[in-house]
């Protein structure tokens, strides 16, 4: 009986035993597995927000130690109200506001846009390091600092009804009932929303990369190619892929190959120079057309360049330095309509332009400078930049993106 007993005891001893290691087991595994796998974890999160930091190079010294910036979203949620400060002055910041998937810029304009002017020959210095810009846009230096793809839609000569109507913000519609037939062209009418008859210098909206067919167009998902000929439109299918007639029906929309195939994350839109607006309002509504028609609320707006007695609405200026560096009528205008998006380019170039493009003012820019104008040493002409001046025009919309939060 004793010996059973014993026994027993002894069997529940051992198994006593055996639970304590098995429990020691399990300690040691969860110790060295499951927080083994947190710390892991841990790390890995770690080394992502190593990964995800961004250096912004600033534009007045691009070698400039850079500074890092965390984009995780924690890190993003904790800086939704930085203020930096910048060369366009301190603004609020909206990080985490834009989705990107393409990481493409798009630069609708004019001959500003477009580069006319631009240098043959044009050399800054860069931390000790002489830095080619010969022919440089303001788009070559926006693709410069953000090393994102860049589009250069700007034509020369173009009105801002043309350059919205090019972008697809303002539309435009076959005018009657077209048949075109597989190989040859047929005459066609093209009119607005007002039924006004459209013309543009290149139907097919790419301007200064222009590197596609002349007068590309889409009509109902389908390629065509328009000519001018004798001030008249003619049409006809583009490529071999067509059997048979197509049926274009009054009120179809017609689309630039342009509008049609550029799809960007950011909008940067300068225009209003060569009229195309009889108000402000008008001005306003063709810009808030593009942005609608863009599908993306990420977007920068430039203002004119030209001295204010030299500008479109230069009738109600006696003098440049009645405005200086304060937001004249036309920029108070835009300010108001799109506040932080917007950008006073010509204060810009008044208070920053020489310095960013790392020039000594000269006597005439002195002069220029105390009578409220845009120095003479960043132009080509009266009402465009050379390189110099298209470098600093690019680097003040990187700056502007900063802020926004864009890059």
């Amino acid at each position: 009986m004793k010996r059973n007993i014993k026994l027993i005891v002894s069997c529940i001893v051992f198994i006593g035993l055996g639970i304590g290691i098995i429990g020691a087991g399990v300690n040691y595994f969860f110790n060295h597995s499951v927080l083994g796998m947190e710390q892991g974890l841990a790390g890995s999160t770690q080394n992502s927000n190593e990964a995800n930091q961004v250096c912004y190079i600033t534009p007045e010294n691009p070698d400039a130690d850079m500074t890092l910036e965390d984009t995780t979203e924690a890190v993003l949620e904790a800086q939704q109200t930085t203020q930096p400060e910048t060369l366009l002055g301190q603004h609020t910041v909206s990080l985490g506001t834009c989705v990107f998937q393409q990481k493409k810029i798009a630069c609708w304009g004019d001959s500003i846009t477009f580069g006319y002017g631009y240098s043959d020959e044009a050399q800054l210095t860069n931390g000790g390091q002489i830095m080619d810009i010969s022919g440089w846009t303001y788009p070559d230096t926006l693709q410069y600092y953000t090393g994102m793809d860049v589009y250069n839609l700007g034509v020369s000569g173009e009105t801002s009804y043309e350059i919205a109507t090019r972008e697809g913000g303002l539309t435009m519609f076959v005018a009657r009932n077209v048949t075109v037939k597989a190989g040859k062209s047929v005459e066609i009418s093209i009119v607005d929303a007002d039924g006004k008859s459209v013309m543009l210098d290149n139907f097919n909206g790419y301007g200064g990369d222009n590197n596609q067919a002349e007068n590309l167009v889409y009509i109902n998902d389908q390629l065509f190619q328009l000519e001018k000929r004798d001030e008249k439109l003619y049409i006809k299918t583009y490529g071999n892929t067509q059997k048979g007639s197509v049926k274009l029906k009054k009120g179809m929309q017609v689309v630039t190959q342009a509008a049609h195939d550029v799809n960007a994350d950011i909008l940067v839109l300068q225009m209003g120079s060569n009229g195309g607006w009889d108000s402000y309002d008008e001005l306003i509504a063709q810009y808030q057309a593009m942005i609608e028609k863009s599908g993306t609320q990420c977007y920068i707006i430039i203002g004119d360049t030209d001295n204010p007695t030299e500008a479109y609405d230069s009738e109600q200026y006696e003098s440049d330095i009645e405005v200086g560096t304060k937001d004249n009528v036309w920029e108070a205008a835009l300010r108001e309509a799109f506040g932080e998006h917007f950008i006073n380019m010509r204060a810009f170039m008044i208070e920053h332009g020489l310095e960013t493009a790392g020039l000594e003012p000269t006597e005439q820019d002195l002069d220029d400078l105390a009578n409220g104008r845009v120095p003479e040493q960043l132009k080509d002409d009266y009402t465009h930049f050379n390189s110099y001046g298209y470098y600093a025009m690019g680097a003040a919309v990187y700056q502007k993106g900063v802020e926004l939060g864009y890059w």
